[in-house]
């Protein structure tokens, strides 16, 4: 009876003390909501981001990605996040606990990840996640205290986030249904105006086609359609590199006239080719294969009313998601390891599948690109200005899948497609077995010999369709390419005859036909002079320069003033990527070259080195001539045309800065 009687009060005691209750946890259904939610809200702080760096210029001034990330990014990341929200439920509901305690947490890390992987990618993406889910494993238990608030907010929000997908969509569409409107609103050139075609073959040195007597055929098909045009055997290009060199090309001014680096996009001061023709009446379209420095993202689609760059075939899309493209790009790296025999024929025909950028477009694609827009633009009748860029000769040199093997070594090994595929740009390529270099120069012509097959069978097609007849065909490089000579390798590295000479063709419509050879030396900074007088719209031009036309038509005046007809080369700093560990001479400072008759000279601006080199002699420039006491009124004669060159741009900045209207500015 005492032990009862002591035992109530104590129970008494223990019911009204306070009891610890369960920490809460969010059900299945609420951490599906919260990941597809987060996956909308990822994409929009992925977006915003992206476009706040660039605006601000932090880390790099270009997206890098298709310009359809705007709305694709926010879907993308939704479809990620819908995907592992729907295994992060199934987890929640078998384990409760475990999947309701984990699940939120891991969603809101992943959720801020991209904007850190966007705004610092320099640092580890692992040492991102390991901070944010410390941040999240602080947020979340506020959530999980209000689990029906959090599930009212998360449906209320969603349409809103989803309809801001529309409207951006709608943006990006409806730009280009403007501009599809534009062109269809002005009026028709001249009936005798004719197409131009304007092909840039990538990273093609003149030196290696067999138009230019190389001993590897590697270009019949050229040497078929230059027996009816104008060849050019000393044409040299302005930069040795991609962006600079097309901005000369599209604009007919010197790269530091443009301001284009090597991470800077063209600006929006000189009038490009594509605009010009475009206000003249033409259709413009542009198809290009260096998604680096030709996409939008340069400033050279300025003009285009139809313009082709990144793929977004199969599952691109999902990669302009950036937690989505970092995990492939760890995934293809792990892929290396065993990136042998079947394994590297597995890896390529998933690229192929799935993920068409990691397979860069070859000659066919970009040829299959032209033809469906000839054969469905809305109006045939108007004449067009298109641009082909080609990449097939850029490294990695390894011919895509299928294409003819014709020259010397083939890679075979494990060894030999890393080498080339994988590591040829980081690696130190005098180290190298001399096998591997000579295996390197041979894919190269092999991919030379690729394009030009490719080349052909556009023209071809071409004519089949009667669209040649009347077409003005010019077909040059944009630089070149080093493959060994004075110890250098790649491009953006110097300006010797290997990276500036390039190949120049120009083929006029069926009725203007007429075989010829210009043996002046010429710079393709007067190509667009060129174009618009060839096309019979010259009048008004405002590209500077003069017509080479003037050196066939009457080769007595053309002359090779630098005076008059600078032929002028630059380069303001080496390429980043650094190809060939420091020993650009560039490193040294920024180089300016100038080619008159039998002559190159080059001179480094920072430390005053000076190159000289008589080509007609010495075409590989293995004798420097710059301190021969028979070459100095040589010498002395460049120093004075440098120093003219110099002083008329300057006499320019001065004149035109404030929009002299002889030389126009666009508005």
């Amino acid at each position: 009876m005492n032990k009862n009687r002591f035992a109530g009060p104590q129970n008494d005691l223990a019911r009204s003390a306070p009891t610890p209750t369960a920490t809460p946890r969010l059900g299945s259904l609420d951490v599906f909501l919260l990941s597809v939610w987060c996956g909308l809200a990822a994409g929009w702080l992925e977006v915003a981001t992206r476009v706040f760096c660039k605006k601000m210029g932090v880390v790099q001034p270009l997206y890098l990605m298709s310009r359809h990330f705007l709305w694709l990014g926010p879907l993308s990341n939704l479809l990620v996040f819908s995907v592992l929200g729907m295994g992060l439920a199934a987890m929640t509901r078998v384990w409760p606990r475990f999947g309701g305690f984990v699940s939120p947490r891991l969603v809101c890390a992943l959720a801020l990840l991209p904007v850190l992987l966007v705004a610092g990618p320099f640092i580890y993406a692992e040492a991102w996640f390991l901070l944010l889910v410390g941040v999240a494993s602080q947020l979340v238990p506020a959530l999980e205290r209000r689990p029906a608030a959090l599930r009212r907010i998360v449906i209320v929000s969603l349409p809103g986030l989803v309809g801001l997908v529309l409207v951006l969509a709608g943006f990006v569409f409806g730009g280009d249904w403007l501009k599809q409107h534009r062109e269809s609103g002005r009026p028709l050139p001249s009936a005798a105006a004719p197409n131009v075609l304007f092909i840039v073959l990538d990273t093609v040195r003149a030196d290696r086609l067999s138009l230019y007597g190389y001993d590897r055929p590697t270009t019949p098909a050229l040497e078929r359609w230059a027996r009816q045009g104008i060849l050019f055997s000393e044409a040299r290009a302005t930069a040795p590199w991609t962006l600079a060199s097309h901005a000369s090309l599209f604009t007919g001014r010197w790269p530091h006239e443009l301001g284009v680096k090597w991470m800077t996009p063209l600006g929006t001061t000189a009038t490009t080719l594509p605009e010009y023709f475009a206000s003249r009446g033409y259709a413009t379209a542009g198809f290009v294969a260096n998604l680096i420095y030709c996409s939008y993202d340069t400033g050279l689609d300025r003009g285009f009313t139809h313009y082709e760059d990144y793929v977004l075939e199969r599952l691109m899309a999902l990669r302009t998601a950036s937690l989505f493209d970092q995990a492939v790009t760890e995934l293809s790296v792990l892929s290396r390891l065993v990136d042998a025999g079947p394994f590297r024929t597995l890896r390529a025909a998933i690229r192929r599948s799935f993920f068409p950028r990691e397979q860069r477009k070859d000659a066919g694609a970009i040829n299959r690109a032209f033809v469906g827009w000839l054969s469905q633009r809305p109006e045939p009748a108007r004449p067009f200005f298109v641009f082909l860029n080609y990449l097939d000769a850029h490294s990695p040199y390894v011919l895509p899948p299928g294409a003819a093997h014709r020259f010397g070594l083939e890679p075979q090994s494990r060894d030999d497609f890393q080498v080339l595929d994988d590591h040829w740009t980081s690696i130190d390529k005098l180290r190298l077995a001399p096998r591997y270099r000579a295996l390197a120069r041979d894919s190269y012509d092999n991919c030379i010999a690729h394009l030009d097959e490719g080349l052909g069978k556009l023209f071809d097609e071409l004519a089949r369709r009667g669209v040649l007849d009347r077409t003005l065909v010019i077909v040059t490089s944009d630089h070149g390419e080093g493959l060994g000579e004075h110890d250098l390798f790649d491009h953006g590295e110097s300006l010797y005859r290997t990276e500036i000479r390039v190949p120049l063709l120009i083929v006029p419509p069926s009725a203007l036909r007429t075989r010829r050879v210009v043996s002046q030396t010429v710079s393709l900074r007067d190509l667009p002079a060129t174009i618009v007088e060839l096309a019979g719209q010259g009048t008004g031009s405002p590209f500077p320069g003069r017509s080479l036309s003037r050196l066939w038509a009457d080769p007595t005046t053309g002359g090779d003033s630098v005076a008059d007809d600078s032929v002028v080369s630059e380069l303001s700093a080496p390429n980043p990527l650094n190809p060939n560990q420091g020993r650009s001479p560039a490193y040294r400072g920024p180089l300016v070259a100038i080619a008159e008759r039998d002559h190159v000279y080059i001179q480094n601006t920072g430390d005053g080195t000076e190159e000289l080199y008589n080509e007609r002699d010495d075409p590989r420039e293995l004798i420097n001539r710059a301190r021969a006491a028979a070459f100095r009124p040589v010498l002395e004669h460049f120093r004075a045309r440098l120093g003219q060159w110099k002083g008329r741009l300057r006499e320019a900045d001065r004149k035109f800065g404030n929009g002299d209207p002889e030389h126009p500015r666009r508005p």
